[in-house]
């Protein structure tokens, strides 16, 4: 699959925002305050990270592979740390350094999570968190994009870990009080218009494994259902959380 996350850059912030509810689920779950320090694993514009850091004055940490990203990254934030590097290593990173690592809706980009979440233990402080958004299998499946996309479908189950084999790895690496669970963000009542947008300019890396065809017909079949009825899309957000 070929989607080049420094071209993406440049249209990102007009498909991608950061969830309020998800940040204070976050917040919340690991007590962060303006004492704490937060790394986000693929930080891309720092959507999150800037939110964070301005309802809380935490130190916030920024890690992504794409120079185009974190240059947008650094006009946004820019009291951020912010480092290109791997996730798999975390190789600037010192140990026990914080109080929250977290990523959303990057874990399936990742090679090796196991090796990933051994780093991130690493770099964790004594009981600190680590909080990781992504799809589960029966999520995938409902999404209005494979709905609409079905040609996306096999490609997502084969890139997506499904919640059991996060919690597995977290499990096999010592981590402690694993949870997962579904945190409930809304409606969307104007997706049908959104998606239309996030299909044509392609600003999920799902689009790049399906043909400009397979793109433009579930483009039409959006604009036909929108003719009959809104096309609403009911966010959820499968979540796991552990502790070091």
């Amino acid at each position: 699959m070929n989607y080049n996350y420094n071209e993406i850059s440049k249209i990102y912030d007009d498909v991608r925002e950061a969830d309020l509810k998800a940040v204070k689920f976050m917040i919340e779950k690991a007590q962060i305050n303006k004492d704490s320090r937060v790394l986000e694993i693929g930080c891309g514009t720092a959507n999150y990270l800037k939110i964070i850091s301005n309802m809380t004055k935490a130190e916030v940490w920024g890690l992504d592979r794409s120079k185009g990203m974190l240059s947008r990254a650094r006009e946004k934030c820019k009291n951020a740390v912010l480092l290109e590097g791997d996730a798999i290593e975390l190789l600037k990173i010192p140990d026990s350094t914080f109080d929250l690592v977290y990523m959303v809706d990057v874990v399936h980009h990742i090679r090796d999570i196991e090796k990933m979440f051994k780093s991130i233990k690493r770099v964790l402080k004594k009981r600190g968190k680590v909080i990781v958004f992504s799809d589960d299998h029966e999520h995938i499946r409902n999404r209005l994009t494979t709905k609409y996309f079905p040609e996306t479908l096999e490609g997502e189950l084969k890139r997506y870990q499904d919640t059991l084999e996060i919690r597995d790895v977290l499990l096999k690496n010592d981590y402690h009080e694993i949870e997962n669970g579904i945190l409930e963000i809304g409606e969307d009542l104007d997706y049908g218009s959104r998606l239309i947008e996030i299909a044509s300019k392609k600003g999920y890396s799902m689009f790049a494994m399906i043909s400009e065809n397979a793109i433009k017909a579930g483009i039409e079949m959006i604009k036909s259902d929108m003719l009959k009825h809104p096309v609403v899309y009911k966010q959820r957000a499968p979540y796991v959380t552990a502790v070091k």
